[in-house]
């Protein structure tokens, strides 16, 4: 090739690639020399080092309580404990406690009823709990409508934006038509500071996880069992869980939070568990103690009244390795009545953390139409304390609460189960007091539908005796309408109504075993099946409920309670009847 032609086809060749739309590649450049790091991390101190621990259960609303226009900031006097521990102000340091809750969140106090859960949820983001349990009355309402897709508490809104809540929800024994349900957790792993006596710090790694007892039949069948929920209480999953988090280095201890309670729940466990700490909750008790076999466990009482406390020691040996020690100083304490006001500015400042006051006071603002809102008034105490004589099957509040359910269905019995008695309404020395709309959604909680069926004195004798079973005496555990005496071996003597005996010593008087009666009782009686273990006998209204003996079930117990008894007041100048006498009778 000549030169003349060689110079050509360079040229053309360097114009081509200079027509190129994407420049060539340039070659990478040299990565900068670092400097080194000759920065040396010192091992901890060996030694012990302690990770204080709160834990709150079955709140149930009552992040404030109400006596008349005096508030008590419950949660706000729990809040300031915990950033006692964590560090007020630009202290603060999330790592220094572990904070959990045992579940049952929300149902309860108007407060939070009113708001389905709001308050709670909030309170509780707010705080920075670090997990909490699932419990039955989560279901109350609608499980899915109160835990977000990713298994944490509900996102809100406050200051006009959305805020996201990181709180998870734990519970790894939830099922839905065979299948683990994908909104609550198994376990999460927290990571914590646990100091020494000489205020040096080691990180920590506690693997909590969430449990729950078989609780099913403390639930509406139409929440639960009729939507395909299951739990599998067998604990041996909650030990495989702890086993394989322990032996694979991804926590130090592990906690098993369960809605259930914490020391039965302990020796469910068994003597090989390597779980180190059971916090449990749904029998609102205070428990705190170790089991035959040493296990630790741990529960906080109910209701915001009190809280349980206790220090997780970790010991660091000279290699720098953490080992979990022990659980030390198992407490309850109290929610001090007298330091958990704030009826001025700045009362009980050094005991009312001011974040959860505040979302304390929203919440109280937000359902003042409701606290304010007065129907009229009782002279009586509407307490749930037994009436002498009626073989602890009878209170003031029970035979409010039956003849209300009553007045809704029109009937003319009623019964309600001792668990649906949520609350208290004393008249606090005075001479009466004002019932608002708000008590009346303390009263029913639930909001139970009212079914009402159309029987015989003899099918309701039925009812009578399952009553008198182990199985049924927790779901028909209260009555008006009909007194009925029973002896102490739980057989009934004799019914009588108004005055006149209509069956006794199993002889019915006249024409009463054939005569209509309209019974009236909420969602939860109708719907669930106890079979007694020695008669066998069980609930006859679930099989009413594909009869037409069943009239109908579409009425809401709290919504239709505001509205008969509005219609009483206005009938008596206010006043609302309390019957105080005992329908069930213990004969002997």
């Amino acid at each position: 090739m000549g030169m003349k032609r060689f110079a050509w086809v360079i040229t053309m060749l360097f114009l081509l690639l200079a027509c190129r739309q994407e420049p060539l590649p340039l070659p990478e450049p040299e990565p900068e020399p670092q400097p080194e790091d000759n920065t040396e991390v010192s091992a901890p101190a060996p030694g012990e080092y302690k990770l204080p621990l709160i834990e709150t259960t079955d709140i149930h609303g009552y992040i404030v309580y109400t006596e008349g226009s005096t508030v008590h900031y419950r949660l706000a006097y729990v809040a300031d404990k915990v950033k006692d521990t964590r560090g007020h102000g630009d202290r603060y340091d999330k790592d220094r406690l572990l904070l959990l809750d045992g579940g049952d969140l929300y149902q309860g106090a108007s407060v939070s009823n009113l708001q389905d859960g709001k308050p709670v949820y909030v309170a509780m983001d707010v705080m920075e709990y670090d997990a909490v349990a699932l419990g039955n009355h989560e279901f109350d309402w609608g499980i899915e409508s109160l835990i977000d897709p990713d298994a944490t508490l509900l996102d809100y809104e406050m200051g006009g934006s959305l805020k996201e809540n990181k709180v998870p929800v734990v519970c790894a024994n939830l099922y839905r038509n065979g299948s683990r349900v994908s909104w609550t957790k198994d376990y999460v792993i927290v990571e914590k500071s646990a100091f020494n006596s000489s205020g040096a710090s080691v990180k920590v790694k506690i693997g909590i996880i969430g449990f729950a007892v078989n609780y099913q039949s403390s639930i509406m069948a139409s929440k639960f069992s009729g939507k395909g929920f299951s739990i599998n209480d067998d604990f041996s999953v909650a030990n495989r869980i702890a086993a394989s988090l322990e032996a694979s280095g991804e926590c130090d201890a592990t906690v098993l939070l369960i809605h259930g309670a914490a020391q039965s729940s302990a020796e469910r466990l068994g003597s090989g568990s390597v779980i180190d700490l059971v916090l449990g909750g749904h029998s609102h008790q205070t428990q705190s103690g170790k089991t035959g076999g040493g296990m630790p466990y741990l529960q906080g009482g109910r209701y915001c009244e009190h809280y349980a406390c206790s220090e997780l020691t970790f010991t660091v040996d000279s290699d720098g390795k953490v080992s979990f020690k022990s659980a030390d100083n198992l407490r309850n304490a109290s929610v001090d009545s007298a330091h958990d006001l704030r009826t001025y500015a700045g009362q009980n400042s050094d005991n009312l953390d001011d974040e959860v006051v505040t979302v304390s006071d929203e919440a109280v603002a937000a359902v003042s139409e409701q606290l304010n809102d007065v129907i009229g008034y009782i002279d009586v105490p509407a307490t749930n304390t037994y009436i002498d004589g009626s073989g602890k099957r009878a209170s003031n509040l029970s035979n409010w609460m039956c003849d209300i359910l009553c007045r809704i269905g029109e009937a003319d019995v009623s019964f309600v189960n001792s668990g649906g008695i949520r609350t208290s309404i004393p008249l606090n020395g005075k001479s009466r007091r004002n019932i608002a709309v708000s008590n009346v959604y303390e009263i029913f909680p639930f909001c139970n539908t009212t079914y009402v069926y159309s029987i015989t004195y003899s099918e309701l004798m039925k009812v009578f005796e399952y009553a008198m079973t182990s199985g049924g005496n927790s779901l028909f555990s209260c009555m008006t309408g009909v007194d009925c005496r029973f002896s102490s071996n739980n057989k009934v003597i004799s019914l009588s109504k108004d005055g006149t005996v209509i069956y006794q010593n199993g002889s019915w008087t006249g024409d009463w075993a054939s005569r209509e009666v309209i019974l009236s009782v909420s969602e939860y009686l109708a719907t669930t099946q106890r079979t007694d273990y020695y008669t066998s006998l069980s609930n006859p209204l679930i099989e009413w409920n594909s009869t037409q003996r069943l009239l109908y079930n579409s009425l809401v117990d709290n919504e239709n309670a505001v509205l008969v008894l509005r219609e009483e007041a206005s009938e008596s100048g206010g006043r609302l009847d309390i019957d105080t006498t005992a329908h069930f009778i213990l004969a002997d």
